[in-house]
C-alpha cells in the first residue's frame, strides 16, 4: 500500500493489496458486537467495580455509556462511508481510496472497536496475539491476521494524525 497526501485535507491510499482491501471492508461488520455479551462488556467496561461503587456505576451506565455508543456508531459510519469510495482496479485487483484527514480519528476508533470485538468474540488473550504467526491449519489464522492488520493501520493513521 502506498500513502500520499492529495492536498491539505485528504490522504490517498493507493495500491492496496486485494487481501488488505478485503480486510478493510470487514472493519464495519467486525466492529459490531452483535449478541456477544463479552464484546459489549469490553466496549463498555466500567472504570470501577460495580459492587463497591454502585452509584458511580449507575451514573456511568446512564450518562457515559450512551455517549460512548454514539461515538462508536459515528466512527463506524464514517469508516463505512469512506470504504464505499474504495475502487478496485480489475486488471491488478489493487484498490485505491481517499480518506479525509478529519476522518483519521474515526478510523482509529473504528479499528480499535473492531479489534476489541474480534478479540472478545474469539476469546483471544494477549499472549496469543503476540505469539508466532499461526499455522495455516489453525482456524483462527485469518482472524489473527485481521487483528494484526488493523493494529498496523491504526498505527499508520496515528502517525498521519500526528503529522497534521
Amino acid at each position: 500500500m502506498e500513502i500520499s497526501r492529495l492536498n491539505q485535507t485528504t490522504f490517498l491510499l493507493g495500491r492496496i493489496d486485494p487481501v488488505l482491501a478485503e480486510l478493510m471492508r470487514r472493519i464495519v461488520p467486525s466492529a459490531d458486537p452483535g449478541d456477544s455479551e463479552r464484546a459489549k462488556a469490553r466496549l463498555f467496561s466500567s472504570p470501577t467495580d460495580e459492587v463497591e461503587e454502585e452509584q458511580f456505576f449507575e451514573d456511568w451506565q446512564e450518562l457515559v455509556q450512551p455517549e460512548l455508543a454514539r461515538l462508536f456508531q459515528s466512527s463506524i459510519e464514517i469508516v463505512e462511508g469512506d470504504l464505499k469510495r474504495m475502487r478496485s482496479n480489475p486488471a491488478t485487483g489493487e484498490a485505491t481510496m481517499s480518506i479525509p484527514s478529519d476522518h483519521l480519528e474515526a478510523w482509529i476508533h473504528g479499528l480499535n472497536q473492531a479489534r476489541l470485538v474480534l478479540t472478545e468474540r474469539f476469546q483471544l488473550h494477549e499472549d496469543e496475539l503476540d505469539s508466532e504467526p499461526p499455522s495455516a491449519s489453525d482456524p483462527r489464522s485469518f482472524m489473527r491476521l485481521q487483528l494484526h492488520m488493523y493494529a498496523s493501520l491504526q498505527e499508520l493513521f496515528l502517525r498521519l494524525l500526528e503529522r497534521g
